[in-house]
Order: structure tokens, then sequence, then C-alpha cells
């Protein structure tokens, strides 16, 4: 789930897409770099996602992230 499925306004989606910008890439190579946090939901997971797009979106990070010393 790289995209919400719900109905956004402009605005929202720009949030969205800002804050998910700062730590994703499309061409990452695991072995490059890191993305460090403390709490998965307050630090990865746009605010104004709908309860359905936020549960498809944490359900995906913890499926995609690799987690090291947790």
């Amino acid at each position: 789930m790289l995209e919400p499925k719900d109905d956004y306004s402009q605005e929202q989606h720009e949030e969205i897409v800002a804050l998910v910008g700062k730590w994703s890439s499309f061409d990452f190579d695991k072995t490059d770099a890191y993305i460090y946090f403390d709490d998965l939901e307050k630090e990865l997971v746009p605010s104004v996602l709908t309860p359905a797009d936020r549960k498809r979106f944490i359900d995906y990070l913890k499926k995609e992230i690799e987690i090291v010393n947790e």
C-alpha cells in the first residue's frame, strides 16, 4: 500500500506525499542505508490517513520493513 485508496483533499494528499517522500525510496538497496525511528506509527504514518488506509499502510510497513536492533 504505497498509495492511499480512500478519498483525500489535495492538501491532505500533499501532506501524505511529503511525509512518505522523506523516508521512502523507489530504487532502494537495503545495503546502502537504514532509517532509524522510535515509533513506527508516529514517525512514518501520515496523520491524515483514514482508519482503513492507516491500517493498510501500517500492515504494509510491518511486512516490508526489516527491523534491526528492536
